[in-house]
């Protein structure tokens, strides 16, 4: 759904989230990491309010509206249970309908998952934000720079891969760039300098409400309301009934969607199983005939 909305993917045809991934070396998993918002704020910021901005300007494509209308007319509705953070399904389906699994970046939170959360219209400080844009092109000279146990190193000459991300010394060996920038420019893998970050109430860094790898600390409230909402849906239908689960784009490297919809179909035995994947869309001996 997101790829039709203009979205890259994490894994697989169409990936690559964020392009200076390339220059950090670092897989999207890396960076989805909490501890980056105590260790590099600004780095942190700049990754996931690329993310909120992506997400927040584009609009969602027919297939959400299309989804939901076709819910609207029948007799018990329909509920959206998706993985994704971009926030699109609450903007297509009517509160009390979607339950968000990972969060959204359409939220924040404290980084040690104490207090409210609070939506990211509330903070001024994500509205007004910005990074220096990473318009380089292959074969652009630039300087980067690495960090070792929390020690700068100085900035030195190197180039830009032929992708237009990567950085490749003067001789055309791949290097790991922790900050990179035009010749005595701004650093363009971080938020602008001036930019005020946003705060929690007690004054500390906020974090965008998602659950993130090896995150400890994600609040999960707002996830359990909507839990609780999606179980209440769900007792109140009727054993026999014929359930349309409409699984799209749910892969296997993390199968909470996937599960959740084979659980369904398992709770609800006239229930269909619809498999939408261009990659995998095996249903299994379980599920044939479903």
């Amino acid at each position: 759904m997101g790829v039709d909305s203009g979205f890259k993917t994490y894994r697989g045809r169409n990936a690559g989230v964020w392009g200076p991934l390339e220059a950090l070396r670092l897989d999207y998993s890396e960076m989805c990491d909490p501890d980056w918002f105590e260790s590099d704020s600004r780095l942190a910021w700049a990754y996931w309010h690329h993310c909120f901005r992506l997400y927040s300007e584009a609009e969602p494509h027919d297939g959400y509206h299309l989804l939901a209308d076709w819910g609207s007319i029948l007799p018990c509705g329909c509920f959206s249970v998706t993985t994704n953070i971009d926030g699109h399904w609450l903007r297509t389906m009517k509160q009390g309908h979607v339950l968000e699994c990972h969060g959204s970046v359409m939220r924040l939170q404290s980084l040690n998952g104490s207090g409210r959360i609070w939506p990211v219209s509330e903070s001024k400080e994500v509205a007004a934000m910005s990074a220096p844009p990473w318009d380089l092109v292959p074969g652009e000279q630039v300087e980067y720079r690495v960090a070792s146990g929390g020690v700068w190193g100085d900035w030195s000459p190197a180039l830009v891969g032929d992708d237009g991300f990567s950085i490749t010394s003067l001789s055309g060996d791949r290097l790991t760039a922790h900050g990179v920038r035009r010749p005595g420019g701004v650093d363009l893998l971080r938020v602008d300098a001036e930019c005020a970050m946003p705060l929690c109430e007690d004054g500390k860094i906020a974090r965008p409400n998602v659950l993130m790898f090896g995150d400890f600390n994600m609040n999960s409230a707002h996830v359990d309301m909507q839990r609780k909402e999606f179980k209440a849906w769900e007792a109140s239908l009727p054993q026999d009934a014929r359930l349309a689960v409409i699984e799209i784009g749910a892969g296997r490297a993390i199968p909470v969607a996937r599960g959740e919809s084979e659980r369904i179909v398992r709770a609800f035995p006239q229930s269909t199983l619809i498999r939408i994947n261009l990659n995998d869309s095996e249903v299994g001996r379980n599920f044939e005939g479903r």
